[in-house]
């Protein structure tokens, strides 16, 4: 008889106590708990871990050296696994060349949709032009009249800033000897022009062929080169041996009628950006570009040139060297002084300064306040690039040169700054690429689309005359990939969108469209929290997602403690009690009903009304002092005005993708990081920001990690490990052995154990099994040696304060104030079952986030005013948790600051004073202002679909100020 449930028999991963649970198979089973209860060790490190290592041993040993293998958990046993998929709450690598259609495989679909039926256009008059094979284009060349004599052109193309020599060079490389430059022929074995004047045709003659017996091959050959040196374009130019009106006439019905120009071999690879032959000359594919960017480089404009207005990476002026030289002799030919205030400097001179004389010569001339005359350098006149001008030659220099340099990667990035590539315009593909089209689109334009109106535009385009029944069935299967991610609440999203600039849940809910694509049954899926970045509103379609997961046979475990998910389960998990050493038991495994009416069940309480975050009695009174944002129109927003008042607990919300991210991230934050700390910042598209003069300081409490090694931990992050230096340094001991304060850090040498260098563990790679963590032998994982373990505070070595949970650390630092303050924030967020020395890599993100939340709270001072980001804070906590939270951000407000969440969660609208919503739909159907004022009336607004959601979560609130 199958077995009917999964059986995990004695888990001690983590902080589960010796744990055994069986859950039933073919169910929706979500697994709760406060924060840090051993829900993730459950479900991830135990039935994920345990899966994934089962199939892993099912390898051959040749497979297992291509695949990290995954490290036993600490389970006695699970009986009834099926096999596993994990899809976590994590964001995606920042590879600038992956996008939501390489992520879901549509780009590959397109690319062939697109060589099977689009139709090619001329690169100079937009005119249709053929599209054939190889052996067609030789068929039609080989019905010539014997002895006729032709060239094979190959058009080429000038890409974006280039030098014609550095193009002739690449011409040449590919075996060509002539070129016609707008009918003129170059010799390319002579000298070649210098520059090419506007924008003309080039035509480079890759072969004469003259029609002989024989000649066959190597006319098939030739063509198939032309085909590779232009782009997949090519056409023919009679030498000999036709009448003028027949050459016209064959060169019309080889090709397009202006030029004859037929494309030849198109495969999907000629639409694939990151296909070397494909991408844009310029970027490689990625669509943007390195680019000076004047204000950045003028760093104070109050200075003059001479005085030092430019970042100093950028240019220097030094009267005796030759480029002071240059810079004075511009200034004398064209009437400008080198002592006049960069601001204070017309528009056409400070271009001049920065763009350079444009190839026209300078005669030079010798300052009057140099200490060497160098009459050697006045002997020719000079070309003056300019400030700007020089970085990007040399920027051009340095790709050309194809060969990396992390210290000229180090120069560019501080001289430059990335914008959309000047040359493809942000397609990503060589221009002849994108003069494919299908219904007048061409392939990026589809791929511009919000994925709704993508899938309307596909199902009713016409599949054209080539190759129609193939192009019906590709589409078909587009538009089956599409209906996945419209179901799942991803409508508002484009393919060409980059993974990097996707939330954690985004990217969650793409893989899991793909899982739901497969069709697969008998698979047990674990999902971590697939309800962040999401709308109330579109919950619904996650949860009903879920549901057909579970319909078609499969197990779905879900790790969540949004609401409607818990409500929808089929089976309930709760850990707990408490979180760290308080959890890892078992509260309640059964139905939701179950989970009610167990008084031990926090989350029950919440759910049945006993517990609850209240609305305010009161909310806040604005004070008049606003921060207003003018004309936001970056990504889909619609040039709207957003006023935030200050002082005020304020959230942003709105559907998900209807702008919040890039008004409050993209302009708002990086505007004030400009004016306020670093002008090389650039923001989004804005027309002004009014009102900085009432913020002192900026902060940005994402979910990035605290560091970046397990070296970083808590203490070190808050900065109490200093503090506890210092005192073991001063004890008796400490000071008759002369030890100082850095005798007790892992990080240096002197106090730390030499075996394991402070790691208190030592790996040992294997070849094609799981890399073996054992602890030090000489430390017994301690970290620190054996004379430093000897001194003590208090009866603990410095081992032990690390091991101390910081629950248990507020109670052991109660003498020492410094320090018991600052922990005692950690403990008040939730995070005391922490330990102070624990790793930062092992710390989730919204315990990172609160880490760094209790480290500003720990040094809140009444002075000035700082404005608190925060996007999406309640990520990972239970309702327990968000009660704690929202105590600690209204310290901040308290304080006479101002914190701003991104938030779609409604028990933290609902205890906002200020609510700025956005929408009314993600993509382009969002960008507005729908709604702003008091939580009641975003409720009572109409239009708002937060509003809608927000009614059922407010009660009477005693006293509203308007704010």
């Amino acid at each position: 008889m199958m077995r009917s449930t999964i059986l995990v028999q004695g888990s001690r991963v983590h902080n589960l106590k010796n744990l055994t649970v069986e859950l039933p198979r073919d169910k929706l089973i979500v697994v709760t708990g406060l924060s840090g209860s051993g829900k993730s060790s459950l479900a991830f490190d135990t039935i994920y871990a345990e899966g994934q290592r089962r199939y892993m041993e099912s390898l051959s040993s040749y497979a297992k050296r291509f695949i990290a293998q995954v490290e036993k958990p600490d389970v006695d046993f699970i009986y009834g696994l099926s096999p596993v998929i994990s899809i976590e709450q994590k964001t995606l690598a920042r590879n600038p060349r992956s996008t939501v259609g390489t992520l879901t495989d549509i780009s590959s679909y397109l690319n062939l949709l697109f060589s099977t039926i689009a139709d090619g256009h001329c690169p100079y008059t937009n005119e249709p032009v053929p599209i054939k094979t190889t052996s067609t284009i030789v068929e039609a060349l080989m019905s010539l009249p014997a002895g006729t004599e032709f060239e094979l052109l190959a058009p080429v193309f000038q890409i974006y800033g280039e030098e014609p020599k550095v193009l002739f060079t690449e011409i040449r490389k590919q075996g060509c000897r002539k070129v016609y430059v707008e009918d003129e022929p170059i010799d390319l074995t002579q000298e070649v022009p210098e520059a090419l004047e506007g924008d003309p045709r080039l035509f480079a003659v890759v072969d004469q062929i003259t029609l002989v017996p024989g000649v066959e091959k190597q006319l098939k050959a030739a063509v198939e080169h032309t085909l590779r040196v232009g782009d997949s374009l090519m056409t023919v130019g009679i030498v000999k041996g036709l009448e003028a009106s027949a050459e016209t006439k064959f060169v019309q019905e080889f090709g397009s009628k202006t030029h004859g120009l037929v494309y030849g071999d198109i495969v999907p690879d000629f639409f694939m950006f990151n296909n070397p032959e494909s991408a844009c000359r310029t970027c490689g594919g990625v669509g943007r570009d390195k680019q000076t960017h004047p204000d950045l480089l003028v760093t104070n404009p109050e200075l003059s040139i001479r005085e030092g207005c430019f970042l100093r990476d950028a240019f220097s002026y030094k009267v005796d060297q030759f480029n002071g030289y240059l810079l004075y002799s511009v200034a004398e030919e064209y009437g400008f002084s080198l002592d006049t205030p960069w601001r204070e400097l017309s528009e056409e001179h400070r271009k001049l300064v920065m763009y350079g004389t444009q190839g026209k010569l300078v005669k030079l001339q010798i300052p009057p306040d140099v200490k060497e005359r160098k009459e050697r350098w006045l002997r020719w006149p000079s070309n003056f690039r300019g400030v700007a001008g020089q970085i990007e030659s040399h920027y051009r220099w340095y790709k050309q040169r194809d060969v990396p340099n992390s210290g000229m990667e180090a120069y560019l990035d501080r001289v430059m700054v990335e914008y959309r590539c000047a040359d493809c315009k942000g397609t990503r593909l060589k221009h002849t690429r994108v003069l494919f089209t299908v219904d007048g689109h061409s392939i990026f334009d589809l791929g511009q689309f919000n994925l709704d109106e993508l899938c309307a535009n596909l199902n009713k385009m016409s599949c054209g005359g080539r190759n129609p029944e193939a192009g019906q069935q590709i589409r078909h299967e587009i538009i089956k990939r599409l209906e996945l991610l419209l179901g799942i609440g991803l409508d508002y999203l484009n393919l060409n969108r980059t993974s990097g600039t996707l939330s954690g849940g985004e990217a969650q809910r793409i893989r899991l469209s793909t899982q739901i694509g497969s069709g697969l049954m008998g698979m047990l899926y674990v999902l971590d929290e697939p309800s962040i970045g999401l709308h109330p509103r579109d919950n619904e379609k996650m949860i009903k997602t879920l549901r057909s997961m579970r319909d078609l046979g499969n197990t779905v475990i879900v790790v969540e403690h949004d609401e409607d998910t818990i409500r929808a389960a089929d089976h309930l998990i709760e850990l707990g009690p408490g979180p760290g050493v308080h959890g890892g038991q078992i509260v309640v495994n059964g139905s939701i009903d179950d989970l009610m009416q167990c008084s031990e069940s926090l989350t029950g309480q919440y759910l049945s009304g006993q517990k609850a975050i209240d609305v305010p009695n009161r909310r806040r009174i604005y004070n008049g002092k606003t921060l207003t944002v003018l004309g936001a129109a970056e990504n889909n927003l619609k040039t709207i005005d957003v006023e935030l008042p200050l002082e005020l607990f304020v959230c942003v919300t709105g559907a998900s993708g209807s702008g919040k991210s890039t008004l409050v991230n993209e302009i708002l934050f990086k505007e004030l990081w400009k004016q306020l700390v670093d002008t090389r910042s650039l923001s989004g598209q804005h027309q002004g920001l009014e009102g900085i003069e009432h913020i002192t300081r900026v902060i940005n409490i994402d979910q990035t990690p605290i560091g970046r090694n397990s070296r970083s931990n808590p203490s070190t992050y808050v900065g109490v490990y200093d503090l506890i230096r210092n005192l073991f340094a001063k004890s008796k001991e400490a000071v008759v052995r002369g030890y100082k304060p850095g005798r007790f850090s892992f990080n240096v040498k002197g106090g730390r154990c030499d075996e394991c260098q402070g790691e208190g563990v030592i790996a040992t790679k294997l070849y094609f099994m799981p890399d073996v963590e054992v602890i030090c032998g000489t430390c017994k994982g301690q970290r620190f040696n054996q004379e430093t373990l000897e001194i003590e505070y208090n009866g603990k070595t410095i081992a032990d304060v690390l091991d101390l949970s910081i629950e248990e650390a507020v109670d052991f630092f109660q003498g020492v104030p410094s320090i018991a303050k600052k922990i005692s924030v950690l403990n008040e967020l939730g995070l005391g079952y922490l330990t102070l020395g624990q790793s930062a890599t092992t710390l989730s993100g919204g315990e990172a986030q609160r880490v760094k939340l209790g480290a500003e709270l720990s040094k809140l001072q009444r002075r000035g005013h700082t404005l608190y980001i925060l996007d999406e804070p309640t990520t990972g906590l239970h309702l327990a948790d968000i009660s704690k939270l929202l105590e600690c951000l209204n310290r901040l407000v308290e304080s006479g600051n101002t914190v701003l969440v991104i938030e779609h969660h409604l028990d933290v609208i609902k205890t906002a004073d200020y609510v700025i919503d956005l929408g009314p739909e993600g993509g382009k159907g969002g960008g507005e202002v729908i709604a702003t004022g008091t939580p009641e009336e975003i409720a009572s607004s109409p239009s708002s679909y937060t509003g809608y959601y927000l009614r059922g979560h407010l009660e009477p609130v005693q006293a509203v100020n308007r704010a």
